[in-house]
């Protein structure tokens, strides 16, 4: 079942996250944002894996407080039992205080977006970047999740919504920060576009993914058929903007149902 609520997480929530797996992975999940040296090798593997869904800066302060406190030698050791599972509470919860200490000095130390600031790089986006070419850079997690078409109209979508209403975008880039620097940056934007009903690309991409990882085509038809009966394609991504654990919780027990019957 763990497999499938890796799968669940990475289908409903539409590239939201990506699991890299280890101390790394753990600060991305974490993060809204007397020394030992590491490697360089250490240094930049752990920078490389937590960067892909976390800000560089608090990564780099978490690798900061992770040599102030642990050795190479034992970082390492720590870090290979975690991705086989077995993590060691010491360690993680040292890293979830790391993750929100940087967290909070991140927030302090960047500077507050000004409106003018803000509308400048409205102006200067709306005017340098085309529909054809922001539909066409589809992410390869919405890609997999949504299928080519729909996510094509999802991306179609959310620009329009982007240059019709600047002053929304404008509000949104002093809150949320420039899009480039935040993954999951007008995360709203997304939720107005996802398709009410599940499209048959959408059931035919959910069944294929599950397929693919392993689930026998009846238990994924069955999981996809039991979905359908209780949720919409877009309630389903508003639920797990709100709570990603509590839906994963449900999908998995939809999957443990099909399987036994």
């Amino acid at each position: 079942m763990r497999n499938v609520k890796l799968l669940l997480i990475g289908l409903f929530f539409a590239a939201a996250y990506a699991m890299a797996g280890g101390a790394a992975s753990f600060v991305a999940k974490k993060s809204n944002t007397g020394e030992f040296a590491f490697s360089e090798a250490t240094q930049q593997a752990f920078l490389k894996d937590c960067s892909e869904n976390a800000n560089e800066w608090v990564c780099g302060c978490v690798l900061g407080r992770l040599q102030g406190s642990y050795s190479e030698k034992e970082y390492l050791r720590l870090d290979a039992e975690m991705q086989r599972g077995d993590q060691d509470y010491n360690f993680t919860s040292f890293l979830s205080d790391a993750v929100t200490a940087c967290d909070k000095e991140y927030e302090e130390a960047s500077s507050v977006i000004t409106e003018e600031e803000a509308k400048t790089y409205v102006d200067n986006w709306v005017k340098t970047t085309k529909r054809r070419d922001f539909v066409d850079e589809i992410p390869p997690q919405l890609m997999e999740a949504f299928g080519k078409n729909t996510a094509r109209k999802i991306r179609g979508c959310v620009y329009d919504n982007i240059v019709k209403d600047r002053e929304r975008f404008v509000q949104t880039v002093m809150e949320e920060g420039y899009p480039e620097d935040n993954k999951m940056w007008g995360i709203n934007y997304a939720l107005d576009c996802i398709p009410e009903k599940f499209t048959p690309e959408i059931e035919k991409t959910f069944i294929k993914l599950l397929n693919e990882r392993g689930l026998p085509k009846s238990i994924s038809q069955c999981i996809m058929k039991s979905i359908k009966k209780e949720y919409t394609m877009k309630s389903i991504f508003a639920g797990m903007i709100a709570d990603k654990e509590l839906f994963v919780a449900m999908f998995t027990m939809y999957a443990t149902k099909c399987a036994v019957e």
